[in-house]
Parts: structure tokens; sequence; C-alpha cells
């Protein structure tokens, strides 16, 4: 905790000095106030958030500008976005008829409650943009432009996406940190079999979220930089989600199951290419 607290300070004293020029650019690279490298397309802004496109995801996010501490304009080139590479691994529906699943029960039972028509639209941006198939998270809206919530699973246009809510509500008592800024939206299954369903959700520590949040408007923009992808299993033999909170959890999740797939952790954070092989490996 005390590191934690350390570098909060560190990062609202960069923030005091930061100075960064607020004009749309068709491509570059942002550096965030913890040094994390953001590489955008369309970068635009409004009041005090920076909206743009994540070169690596293809998908639209935002920050506050405070949590930005320098952004080079400059062309680039991205041969293998991890959008591109999450379509090449095996994603439908898993056996799961097309619905709503309202509960844990009726997604164990394969008993979707209701058929309505759903539209997939992005987290991210001031109209949240309608999406296609491949986008990995979104949120749902019926007919009457209503956001879908309080839903365990859904499967849609013959994929299966799981409800961020009910990853957190149904996950492992040792994951009880880890939170989302966008609850109500959906992940879509990546990977799966008779064992496991495989899937990746930006979540945080709620208590370095927390800190962060208690120190004010700049802390805020600090907590924003807190959150990250990570993996998530689906365990039919447990009925819960185990939450890949960092590589070494990774490793004590899969040392029984698939030893030769262990990393040797250099980041806090697994290689999620890795891992995406190896759930295919153990589903």
């Amino acid at each position: 905790m005390r590191i934690i607290t350390f570098l909060i300070c560190v990062l609202i004293s960069q923030m005091a000095f930061s100075q960064i020029e607020k004009r749309n650019m068709k491509s570059g690279e942002m550096t965030l106030i913890n040094n994390d490298k953001i590489l955008f397309k369309d970068l635009t802004w409004k009041n005090d958030k920076a909206y743009y496109i994540n070169a690596n995801t293809n998908q639209p996010e935002d920050l506050f500008d405070a949590s930005i501490k320098e952004v080079e304009e400059k062309e680039i080139t991205i041969e293998a976005p991890v959008a591109q590479k999450i379509e090449t691994i095996e994603n439908d529906s898993f056996g799961y008829p097309e619905g709503v699943y309202k509960t844990k029960e009726e997604f164990i039972n394969k008993t979707p409650s209701s058929n309505p028509r759903l539209f997939k639209r992005g987290l991210y941006g001031l109209d949240k943009p309608p999406l296609g198939d491949s986008a990995p998270i979104c949120y749902f809206y019926d007919k009457s432009d209503s956001k879908l919530k309080y839903v365990f699973a859904v499967v849609h246009n013959s994929l299966l996406y799981f409800n961020v809510r009910a990853i957190l509500q149904n996950r492992n008592k040792t994951d009880r940190a880890q939170d989302s800024d966008n609850p109500n939206s959906f992940v879509k299954a990546l990977v799966g079999g008779d064992n496991y369903l495989y899937t990746e959700v930006p979540l945080g520590n709620l208590w370095a979220k927390a800190l962060a949040y208690n120190a004010g408007v700049a802390g805020a923009a600090v907590a924003s930089t807190l959150t990250t992808w990570k993996g998530v299993v689906w365990d039919f033999k447990n009925k819960e989600f185990n939450i890949f909170k960092n590589c070494n959890d990774y490793n004590d999740f899969i040392r029984e199951k698939s030893p030769e797939d262990i990393l040797k952790c250099e980041d806090q954070q697994p290689n999620y290419d890795f891992v995406r092989d190896a759930m295919n490996r153990i589903k």
C-alpha cells in the first residue's frame, strides 16, 4: 500500500507540470503519466477528455487529459492488432442458443429467458457508435434504445457474451479486489470447450483505484490509467469465474492443468497471445 501511495503522489506531481497540446491528430502515440504508451488513431478532444481509437485493439477509448503526459503525432503501423488476433481464435456460441440469459441458472441450463432484437454499441465516444461482431466488448441496446442491464450472458448473432457485472458477482472468492468502470458492458467469449470458457475484460484493482479517486480530480486521472485487460475463465465444474489478476495469478491457475504453459513473469500482466493458446489446450 505504501508503494501505491508513493506512486500516486509521484504521478500527481508530474501532472502539475504536464503541458499537452490539445489538437486533433490522425495518428500518433500518447504517453500516460504512469509512462504507459498508447498508439492511437483519430484523436479528438472534448471538454476534459481525449477521444481516440486504440490502434492495438481498434476500439474507441477515452481518457482524462490530466492522465496524459505527452502526445506525439506520427504515422503508425500495426501488423496484427489484438482485435484481429482474437478473431483467429475459435469464437462462437459454444452450444448456447440465441437469446438473453438473465441468471446463472439459465446459463448453466442453456435456457435463455428471452430473445429480443439487440444492437451492439461502443463503450466510448459521445454517440456510442454501432459495432460489428468483431468487437470484443460492447453495450447491448434493445429496439427501444434501452441499455441491457442485470443479466448474466447474451448470445447475439451466434456469439456468446458475458456481462461484466455478472463476472464480478460470480467470481472466485480470491478475486474480490477487482472492479470495472463499465459493469453493464459485455465481453465476447474467445475460447471454450468442456472445461472452460475464456474471455478478456478491462479491470482494475479496487483499492488502488479508490486510493487514487480520494486524491480528487488529479487522482481520478490517475485512476483512469489503472485499468488493464485481464483474462477471465468461466469454470464449468465450480460454476464461477476466475480472474487472472496478474501473471503470477495466471501461473497459479495453469500450474497443475498444463505445467508446460507456465510463464516467466517479466511483466505485471501475462502475454495474452500465449494465454489464449494455453486455454485452447485445456478447454
